[in-house]
């Protein structure tokens, strides 16, 4: 090695330059190697002394926030999916983790490549209004609320200083569309279209008597039901559980479609006991008989124990489903999308005034305060009993 020329510019770490290569190198004492159990002490060389001062000035303010020796090597994409993988993964639905990893994947291919500790609040800025759009409001609130969980992990494991997420910005939040309300003539031209698909009428039955959610009605299977019959056989009512939710999972790495699967409901608190009234149970057992017609004349079937399915058997993809509605919304000029039929059920309830929030809360399966105003509670007996009355009054309306 040759000569070497030491200086120290305020006790600031070691700065001294190599004769033999022309350079000025900068050392800092950067901790504890955990590989090796060593100390580490990494040399950078520069042209000029004054940055290697530089360096080291930096280099010492971040070792004196603790930060992890190999933070400054770590990308936003290594951080990420590290982070998806050990924090997201064993605790999220297979749903919320395709959400998930839509989000991170337009955050890794915008600024994937970057130092995890260069990341600025600015970069994130950029991504969200010339990425992802100011007219996009709801992924851009989510692409914020992820990335900030992100970000605040890698700040707890001494990865970074700042939460660059911490004060990120949102576009104008858009107004709010309004809820159109169907009317009784609007559900009877949802029921008489001719959908091509065996167990469409009795899908907008189920909707119009029960408000589920999309994701809860593909759901159903036979054993949720219990209906209820007379000592002459005759159908009283009955009722339906509701503990399962369809999921739309990621792509199958064959077929390249993505997973249909059927997991608990969106929350403990969304399993609830339904009223039926026996009209509607008239009808659902007639429908039961004309599925298994269906499938007894097909060659195969899937899902026997799944209440609405495709015309061979299998799942009923959500998505497909929902385009389905919204085809023939355009095609008959109905303004409601398909979870306005859920609200729909509130608003009758509501208007109604029979009910209090209690019982919608209960009815529609809502877990959070600020849908229902109020905290969760199941109906009492009596109150379900005051339900199921009013509900079939509200379906005899429909059948008329």
């Amino acid at each position: 090695m040759g000569s070497q020329k030491k200086a120290r510019a305020h006790n600031e770490g070691t700065v001294f330059y190599r004769e033999d290569r022309k350079r000025w190198v900068a050392q800092v004492t950067a901790g504890v190697d955990p590989k090796t159990g060593k100390i580490s002490r990494p040399l950078k060389y520069f042209k000029t002394q004054k940055e290697a001062l530089a360096y080291v000035k930096q280099m010492l303010e971040k070792y004196s926030h603790n930060l992890h020796v190999d933070a400054d090597k770590m990308t936003v994409k290594d951080w990420l999916n590290k982070w998806f993988d050990t924090y997201k993964v064993p605790k999220l639905r297979e749903n919320t983790q395709v959400s998930y990893r839509g989000i991170l994947d337009i955050c890794i291919n915008a600024i994937g490549n970057m130092k995890l500790d260069k990341v600025q609040t600015s970069d994130l800025q950029y991504v969200i209004y010339k990425v992802i759009g100011t007219d996009k409001y709801r992924t851009c609130q989510y692409f914020r609320t992820v990335i900030k969980q992100a970000f605040k992990r890698a700040r707890q494991e001494h990865l970074i200083v700042d939460n660059p997420a911490e004060f990120l910005e949102l576009p104008q939040k858009p107004a709010k569309r309004p809820f159109v309300k169907p009317t009784i003539e609007d559900w009877k031209t949802l029921l008489e279209y001719p959908a091509g698909f065996y167990g469409w009428q009795m899908a907008i039955y189920t909707e119009y008597i029960t408000g589920l959610r999309r994701s809860e009605l593909l759901a159903l299977t036979w054993d949720s039901f219990d209906i209820k019959r007379d000592d002459n056989g005759k159908i009283t009512g009955g009722s339906v559980i509701i503990d399962k939710a369809m999921g739309i999972g990621d792509k199958d790495p064959e077929t390249k479609k993505r997973r249909i699967y059927i997991d608990k409901t969106k929350s403990e608190k969304s399993v609830r006991k339904l009223k039926l009234s026996a009209d509607y149970c008239v009808k659902l057992m007639e429908y039961k008989k004309k599925q298994a017609a269906i499938r007894l004349a097909s060659k195969t079937w899937e899902h026997p124990e799944m209440v609405f399915t495709t015309n061979d058997g299998r799942y009923y993809n959500p998505d497909v489903f929902s385009s389905l509605y919204s085809r023939i919304c355009r095609e008959k000029d109905l303004k409601f999308r398909f979870h306005d039929l859920r609200h729909d059920m509130a608003t009758s309830m509501k208007l109604s005034h029979i009910f209090d929030v209690k019982d919608i809360q209960g009815q529609l399966g809502h877990s959070n305060v600020q849908i229902t105003l109020d905290t969760y509670t199941h109906i009492e007996d009596e109150d379900a009993s005051r339900v199921g009355d009013w509900v079939d009054e509200r379906f005899k309306k429909l059948i008329k």
